[in-house]
Order: C-alpha cells, then structure tokens, then sequence
C-alpha cells in the first residue's frame, strides 16, 4: 500500500511537472507583460509628475511676476503723490517767502486724517516751524539723519531716510525729505513728509499671499522700508539671512531656503520704482505654492505603487492559474468590476437608461434603469427616487428636448463627449460638468463628472494674463496675441482695421488733486463708458496708466471710424462722479492709424496711431487725428 501511494504522488509531481514545461511560454508570458507594463506606469507617472511641477513653476514665476507689476505701479503712484506734495509746498513755500501754513491747509481739508500723511516744515536749524499734526513730530529734528542728509544733498531730488520710530507718535514712519534753499541756493531748511508704514505696505491684492509669502520695499542698499508677512513668518520684519543684490530694473529668481531665515525656498521677483532708490520684493513660498502639486504628485505614486501591486497580484494569479482557463477568467472580470466600482464610486455620477419608443419607433424618452450614490447626489435625488424615473420628469420645457436631442444622437451615432455649462432649467447642480455617452445595448452608459473648479481655474489663470485688474478690460497682453489674428483675418477678408490709441486729458490733474483713489475710479468709469459706445466684435483696451486703446474691425470707411471716434470723445466728457461727491469732467485726445493704408503689422500701427495722439493733444486736446494729418495740417 505506502509503495502505491510512493508511485502515485510520484506521477501526479510528474504531471505537474510536465504541464509546466507544456505550457511555459503562458506560465512566463503574464510575468513579462506585467513587469513591461509596471515599467510603462512608473514612466507615465514619473513623467505626469515631472510636467506637472514644470508647469505648476512656470505658473508661480508668472505670479511672483504679476504681483511685483501690480504692487510696484500701485507703489510709484503712492511715491509719485508724496513726491508732487513736497515738490508743490516747496513752491508755494518760496512763493510765499517762508510764509505757508499748513495748519491752514489742514483746516481747509487738503490733507485729511486718512492720508496717513504728516507733513511738516523746517528752518534750516532743524526747528519744526508748520506741520499738519501738531504733537506728532517732534519739533526739533536736528539729530536726524534724513535731516542732516537734507542738508548735505544738493542735487534737488526728493530724499528718502530709513525707517524711525516716532518720539511722540510711537510708530514707525519712513521719511520723505526735500530741501529748501535760499535765493543763493543756500540750506534753508526741509519739508519733511512721515508716511505710516502701514500705508505703504498696503496691497489691494494681499489675499492671494499664503502664510510663508511676503511683500516688502527695500532701498538699493538693501535696507527694509516695509515689510508685509503671511501669517507663519511670525512678524518678521525682514526674511533674507542677508540682503540680496538685484540686478536689472526688474527680474525673478527661484532662491534656495538658506537664503532665508526661516529656511524655506521661494520664489522672489523684484522691480525698482523708476527713478527713485527702492525696490519692491514678491516672494511667493515653493511649500505653500507647491502643497497641491504635492498632494497631487503623492496620490499619483499610490496610484503607481497600487498598480503595480494589482499587477504583481495579476502576474502571479495567472502564472500559477494559466491552465485553468475558466477560472483565470473569472479572477479578470471580478478585478474588472472591483476597478470599475472604485472608479465609478470615487469622482463621477454613473447612469444607465434605457430608450422608450412610440409606435412609430421613434425615441420619444428615456428611463433611469441604474446609478450610483454619486449620480443621484448631482440631480439631488436619492438613488432610490431616481432609478425608475423618467426624463420627462426631470427635465422641462426647451431645456428637456434639448437633452432628449443629444442622447437621442448618441444612440444613432454610439457615442458623445462634451462639456457643459448647467442651465438653470437642469436638475443638475454643479455650474461645469463633463459628460459622456456610450450605446450599450437597447441603451446608453452615461458618465457626469463635476469639472467647476478647473473651469473657475482655468477662468483665473486667463483673466491674471489677459485683464486689466483695475478696468477689467483687455489689457496690452492680450492686445498683442489678438492683434496679429485680427489683421491676419483683415488681410483674407480684404477688410480694413483701425488703431484708436487714447490719452485721457488732465487725467494726472484729477489724480494729484484728489488722490489715486479717485483716479482708478475714473479709470473704471471711462473702461466702462468705452465698451458701452463700441459694436459687439470691436475691442477696448488698457495699455496702463490713463492709455487706451479701441480695435475697430470691418470698417467701411473713415466716417464710420470717425463716427466711433467722436462718440468717444462725447462720452468722456460727460462729468464723471466720485464717491466724495465731486464731480469733474475731462477730455481724450485720440490718434488714428489704420490698416492697410497706414501700417501692415501691430507695432507699426500702435506707434503711428500714438503719433497721431500727440499731434491732436498738442493742437489742442479733446480731438482726434488720423495718422498723417498732422503734416498736412488738417484739422479733426
């Protein structure tokens, strides 16, 4: 009997033994493919990876960049009006004879409480003779350095000192220092203008700053003037272990975390502030920018590391299981569906529906045979109240047919793909949703994934390139991608396009008088009266500061473009009104170039169209001029 059983394990090692070698190349083949195709995924992934934080670098430098234009232009007009106020009493000082008050200016409202401005005047022995806030500047100055750097510098520029810390006010001021001389060009004394650092380092766009970024004004010795931290740099009044040098007027750089205190790399962009010694600072941290990519990139190595464990598991289910053709089979559905659920159940809705006819086999419905959880929370239904249901039940009126429409062509053609935006008359609740349709038998698979955010995104990132942030017209970006396709178009169409370049008149004027605020009001009101006065397919842009510009496409002729021009001009001389109550009224002058006849490509045309804005100011504001009337003398 054992010598039985001996022979008999025997055989069957035997059979096993030779259905290896029978059936080797199967038992291999499911090992290779799976490591091949491991391999393939760790590529991919690594790949994705690498292209994502490329992209995510590119779009933090562009950022860094947008944010350091638009703190350094809202810096120059703050520097510009402290820089025309000193300029300005110095003339009326001399003017006078040393006789201005600013008490009496204080009292007659020309520097309110809220300018966060004291403004003080000196003899040339540092005594403080007039200041618009008597008991917050000290009323000798002599020992100060800004002072003494007054009275040493000769070349009429406007000085700027280092931070101090008021003796009576208590709070850190930065001084801005201008010279007074005598008729001999002798010191004789100094207008001295404190200014709240905390004017300075206001910044209408700080929400977008996370908590290790900051934003900050340095002279070009590197000496902090303001700084404004996120909340996890804990108040630190500077962040670099030592001041950086910047070269070039304007630049970015990605900086490593030893050349910060608190060790964190970033991204820094700086430009100066034209003609005056500073330097505006943007520094964006890499951790806080990159916390999304990091989470993202972290779940795309799961996903890695997840299949090649399913295809570890796969390789080794069908190495040892090849013979067994039934069972293999059933092990490959049954990871399917697992897979399928996960996917179905983690972002996306899942429906299935079926088509119900009339007698004359025409689609006339659909029925709700299936869905996930997912599915019924987007028509805020639950699963339950929504398998059974009609379409007709759901959806009403044109917005109902219209949806029949688009299944009912999916199952004549087998499939449809798109993206939409929700209709108010949709059961749907989300704005975005993707959506795809596929036949499967009587009828059709259907998948909705809410894509909102990506859009919202995408929108973002669009109007941070391509929109003026105080107008929200097009800005000069966008002017320049357009302009070639719209005269590329013009060109085949045989059309003409015209260039309106615009300057608005004595905007400066309203600007030093009343303050920047007023000023980027006006400048949204005029944006706003711009597109309401042009066609549908024309363009109004900002180029910056008080410039516009208005693309005219398929013009007939120069009266219709003079048309446009003098509605333009009628518009803006409407009187503008101010949240004070103020109101005023200003002018534009307009230059004209037009395309053919003018100019065949963007930048001549923008340049002849300025020329020909010069030459309407000069002759007297408030008109417009094509190109080239300026030479032959012809009026508008």
């Amino acid at each position: 009997m054992a010598d039985k059983d001996t022979s008999a394990y025997n055989a069957s090692a035997d059979n096993r033994l030779a259905l290896v070698r029978a059936n080797l190349f199967a038992l291999l083949l499911w090992p290779v493919l799976c490591i091949l195709a491991t391999g393939v995924i760790w590529i991919l992934v690594l790949a994705k990876i690498d292209r994502d934080k490329a992209e995510l670098k590119r779009s933090a430098f562009h950022d860094a960049g947008a944010l350091s234009k638009s703190y350094t232009e809202q810096l120059m007009r703050s520097l510009d009006q402290i820089d025309q106020i000193t300029l300005s009493l110095k003339f009326y000082w001399n003017k006078s004879e040393g006789q201005l008050s600013l008490e009496e200016q204080v009292a007659a409202g020309l520097f309110p409480e809220s300018s966060r401005l004291n403004v003080g005047i000196t003899d040339r022995q540092g005594v403080m003779i007039t200041n618009t806030m008597p008991g917050w500047m000290p009323r000798d100055i002599a020992d100060r350095a800004y002072f003494k750097a007054a009275q040493a510098e000769r070349s009429g520029n406007m000085q700027i000192g280092e931070p101090v810390r008021g003796k009576l006010s208590g709070r850190a001021v930065v001084p801005f220092v201008r010279r007074l001389e005598t008729a001999g060009g002798e010191f004789d004394g100094a207008i001295v203008v404190g200014v709240d650092n905390v004017y300075l380092a206001a910044f209408r766009d700080t929400s977008s700053l996370s908590a290790h970024d900051f934003l900050s004004v340095r002279t070009l010795q590197g000496t902090v003037l303001v700084a404004k931290a996120g909340t996890g740099l804990g108040g630190l009044s500077t962040i670099f272990r030592e001041a950086p040098a910047f070269v070039g007027q304007d630049g970015m750089a990605a900086m490593p975390g030893s050349a910060f205190l608190d060790g964190e790399p970033r991204i820094i962009a700086w430009s100066r502030l034209g003609s005056y010694p500073l330097v505006a600072t943007v520094g964006l941290s890499e951790r806080d920018y990159f916390a999304g990519y990091e989470k993202t990139s972290g779940n795309y190595r799961r996903f890695a590391v997840a299949g090649s464990l399913l295809l570890l598991v796969v390789a080794f289910a069908a190495a040892a299981f090849s013979y067994r053709l039934a069972w293999r089979k059933q092990q490959a559905e049954e990871v399917k569906d697992t897979y399928r659920l996960a996917v179905d159940g983690a972002r996306e809705g899942f429906y299935m529906v079926r088509a119900l006819y009339d007698s004359n086999k025409q689609v006339i419905d659909f029925l709700v045979e299936d869905c996930n959880e997912r599915g019924a929370q987007l028509v805020g239904r639950s699963r339950d109240e929504l398998v059974g249901a009609r379409y007709s039940d759901l959806y009403h009126g044109d917005h109902a047919e219209y949806v029949l429409n688009i299944f009912r062509g999916a199952m004549e053609t087998g499939f449809y793909e798109d993206e939409f935006k929700v209709s108010t008359q949709s059961p749907v609740r989300g704005e975005w949703m993707h959506r795809r349709l596929v036949r499967s038998g009587p009828g059709l698979a259907m998948t909705l994934r809410d894509i909102s955010d990506t859009k919202k995104h995408e929108e973002q990132l669009w109007k941070m390139a391509n929109a003026d942030a105080l107008t929200s017209l097009p800005n000069r970006h966008w002017m320049m991608s357009y302009l070639p396709t719209a005269l590329e178009r013009a060109r085949s169409d045989k059309m003409t396009l015209a260039i309106l370049f615009l300057d608005l008149d004595d905007f400066k004027t309203i600007n030093d008088s009343m303050g920047h605020q007023a000023g980027d009001e006006l400048l949204k009101a005029a944006g706003a009266r711009l597109k309401a006065v042009l066609r549908p397919h024309d363009h109004a842009v900002r180029l910056g500061g008080d410039e516009f510009t208005i693309i005219l496409e398929k013009s007939d002729s120069d009266a219709d473009i003079i048309h446009v021009a003098e509605r333009v001009i009628h518009t803006l001389r409407e009187p503008f009104s101010f949240s004070g109550g103020a109101a005023h009224a200003i002018g534009v002058s307009i230059g004209i170039s037009i395309f053919p006849r003018d100019g065949l490509d963007a930048e001549s045309l923008l340049k002849l169209a300025d020329e020909a804005m010069y030459a309407a100011k000069s002759s007297g504001k408030g008109q417009f001029r094509f190109y080239g009337q300026a030479e032959q003398g012809e009026a508008s």
